[in-house]
């Protein structure tokens, strides 16, 4: 725990030695399990790290990188350090709601596990399933958030220590997905994040067959999903700017998203695509669209109603929760309670 704790914090090794007092040669045996946390070692680092004297006896199974992270891993520009604070946070936060997750049912996990060897990678027919799956009308999917809790995913907003990544998603044995997503984006954007981490938890349980890429595939996942061809298809046709900036309101994706949508069906050139990624480079609409066509907000509820759950029916005090999940009352509230304002602790 005391590496996943100095993890989460960013620091290393010898600036918690410098903190703590330990000398780096004991903080090095007990990282490693040489030797024991006395209850003054443990003190130490609880004052250094600020997580409380608890944190540092527990014993549950620690996870390490998943196949969707190390794949999204080889593609990021992010430093080491960053990564190992991200993935130490993500970890920690699991195992918050694993405690959370102890005294409530949250029912069947209907988020079906499709190999994509059995459908000779065809990502688009398999999205199509999952979409009849779970009875989705035709059209554009008027709120991602609600139909992948619904589904029984938990989506967690995480910040991800302004590395560019969007989202990332696990899934462990004996408990819900967990969709971790950065909501500091435009909402088109998120819309895009959560649907092709879906498109991991659906297609990528086992290893890729050789030469697959996975992120591709949930790129591909993620388009079909929230854009259909079948039902886009046909106002793909005579693509103009002004078009785009017409059918993003509609299918609440982006201008860019829908146009990599055109040219994969074939409904405009290559010269054509280029063509219109320059007059988006030319307009800064690569960087940033038009604000006022970004469709509204969806936000995540189970996590809130399982927080709302303790406290209203099992009597849980803030105090009570932070405890039950060795954290600080103040980082609790400033990771859970966002959205319920101050509550006194008991």
């Amino acid at each position: 725990m005391v590496v996943l704790a100095r993890e989460s914090r960013g620091i290393s090794q010898k600036e918690l030695c410098e903190m703590s007092g330990l000398s780096q040669g004991k903080l090095s045996k007990i990282e490693n399990g040489l030797v024991t946390v006395t209850n003054e070692d443990a003190e130490k680092l609880s004052g250094s790290l600020n997580y409380p004297l608890t944190f540092f006896s527990r014993n549950e199974r620690i996870y390490g990188v998943g196949l969707s992270e190390y794949f999204h891993r080889k593609r990021q520009s992010v430093t080491q350090k960053t990564l190992n604070k991200i993935y130490a946070k993500l970890e920690i936060r699991r195992m918050e709601i694993v405690t959370l997750l102890k005294a409530i049912d949250l029912g069947d996990v209907t988020i079906p596990i499709i190999d994509p060897d059995d459908y000779d990678n065809d990502i688009e027919k398999i999205t199509q399933i999952v979409r009849a799956a779970w009875q989705m009308p035709k059209g554009p999917v008027d709120n991602v958030v609600d139909v992948i809790e619904e589904a029984g995913a938990i989506i967690v907003p995480f910040d991800f220590e302004q590395a560019n990544v969007d989202g990332i998603s696990v899934w462990h044995s004996g408990m819900p997905p967990l969709i971790f997503v950065n909501f500091d984006r435009p909402m088109d954007r998120i819309r895009f994040t959560l649907s092709h981490e879906l498109g991991h938890l659906v297609l990528h349980r086992n290893p890729p067959s050789d030469g697959n890429d996975i992120e591709e595939q949930a790129d591909r996942f993620a388009s079909e999903f929230l854009m259909p061809a079948q039902d886009i298809s046909s106002s793909l046709n005579n693509l103009s700017i002004q078009k785009l900036a017409s059918l993003k309101p509609y299918w609440k994706t982006s201008m860019g998203s829908i146009l990599k949508k055109a040219s994969d069906l074939g409904k405009i050139t290559e010269r054509q695509s280029r063509y219109f990624w320059m007059q988006m480079n030319k307009l800064g609409y690569r960087t940033v669209e038009p604000p006022e066509l970004c469709p509204p907000k969806e936000k995540p509820f189970l996590l809130d109603e399982i927080i709302k759950l303790h406290q209203n029916e099992l009597n849980y005090s803030v105090k009570d929760m932070s405890t039950a999940m060795d954290l600080n009352p103040i980082e609790f509230q400033s990771l859970y309670m966002k959205n319920f304002g101050h509550l006194r602790l008991l």
